[in-house]
């Protein structure tokens, strides 16, 4: 069936899939994120061939009293009643590889939560390039996750990332130390008629992994043409939800961000990010995080100085203001709350040929979606 930008109505079938109206709610200030981005560095030892960061490759580190004057901010009883919060520590570079200033924030963290009645919930965003006994120790004694980007299969692993022998054996300890560990892979047209064998692979050598994320590539120069692309988005599909059968009830539970397309309404693709950059500013979204990068200008909305935390309120407000309302393209587009007006990165990056591929495999998932919960889609 042919999928135009018309207006779908779905009638719910299950209590259990409805949202809250609240999915609509923007954030209208950095005041109300419960949700802390750290990049403590540019430093890296990989060189990914899809990395959205590379550009900004660099010496830096952030200041350990610039990390303490944002967690001071983050968790405060005058900001926001005490609550569950989370606390994500990623790249920008390799986290780890800075082990002093990422420790000193989880231990922090956590300290202040406990005088002030928060709960902190860390993940650690990795290469799976280091461990020590020092890093375990703390992990499993604030009750960290790890999760570590891995393409789990040599050839693809050693093509994409590099080093697929130390991450493979760190992967093996940080299990057997019993860190709860999750795992990430990128799909990309080299791997992706193989997801079916990865997740067995998966299951079979890595059992403590009960939680695999699948996520289509977002490089686009890995594509050399939109017509390449599209063939990608469609292979990726069908595998996906293939093997999201087999797995279903199993113990491993497999992730792709699209997931959600169908479950939340939203007028934004996601709520931005407070997200803490090695020069001690504030980016939108952590893909943007060094001064070396040619959006980093458009994506800073504050930064942390001597006398604390400072915002630039009409910034992050025209920032938060590009969503599914400011594109034409999407006015009459039917998965235009679900999708939310695609991620800001993608608008930024990919040619308008690209980007309408783009469109088109939200489309397409959305209606997919619905097929595989209810058994039809009905278009008005």
């Amino acid at each position: 069936m042919k999928i135009d930008k018309t207006e779908v109505f779905i009638i719910p079938v299950d209590d259990k899939y409805k949202k809250s109206t609240d999915d609509f709610k923007i954030i209208s200030s950095p005041e109300e994120y419960t949700a802390l981005s750290l990049l403590p560095t540019h430093l890296c030892n990989f060189q990914c061939r899809y990395c959205y960061s590379a550009q900004g490759r660099s010496h830096a580190i952030i200041d350990r009293k610039k990390i303490q004057q944002v967690i001071d901010f983050f968790i405060n009883p005058d900001r926001l009643e005490p609550q569950s919060l989370k606390l994500f520590i990623s790249g920008g570079g390799e986290p780890l590889l800075t082990w002093e200033e990422t420790q000193f924030a989880i231990e922090y963290a956590n300290e202040r939560a406990l005088l002030y009645g928060f709960t902190v919930w860390t993940t650690i965003i990795t290469n799976g390039s280091v461990i020590n006994k020092d890093i375990v120790d703390t992990l499993k004694k604030y009750n960290c996750c790890i999760c570590i980007s891995f393409e789990v299969f040599e050839d693809f692993q050693n093509s994409l990332r590099g080093h697929y022998g130390r991450v493979h054996n760190v992967l093996k300890e940080y299990g057997q130390a019993g860190i709860y560990v999750t795992l990430n892979s990128t799909i990309t047209p080299l791997n992706v008629a193989h997801m079916k064998d990865m997740v067995r692979k998966v299951t079979s050598d890595y059992p403590f992994v009960t939680h695999y994320t699948l996520e289509p590539v977002t490089d686009h120069t890995l594509f050399d043409s939109p017509e390449t692309m599209k063939s990608f988005y469609a292979q990726f599909t069908d595998n996906y939800f293939e093997i999201k059968k087999e797995f279903d009830n199993t113990k491993i539970e497999l992730w792709c961000s699209l997931n959600e397309m169908i479950d939340t309404k939203k007028q934004r693709y996601c709520p931005g990010k407070l997200c803490l950059t090695p020069h001690a500013t504030f980016s939108i979204c952590h893909c943007v995080s060094s001064v070396s990068e040619e959006r980093y200008e458009k994506c800073v909305y504050g930064k942390v100085t001597d006398d604390g935390v400072i915002f630039d309120i009409e910034k992050f407000k025209q920032l938060i203001d590009i969503n599914v309302l400011h594109w034409e393209k999407c006015k009459n587009c039917f998965a235009k709350w679900n999708c939310g007006g695609e991620c800001l990165t993608r608008q930024d990056m990919y040619p308008e040929a690209y980007m309408e591929e783009v469109c088109n495999f939200n489309r397409q998932w959305l209606t997919r979606q619905m097929k595989e919960r209810y058994g039809y889609f009905t278009e008005k």
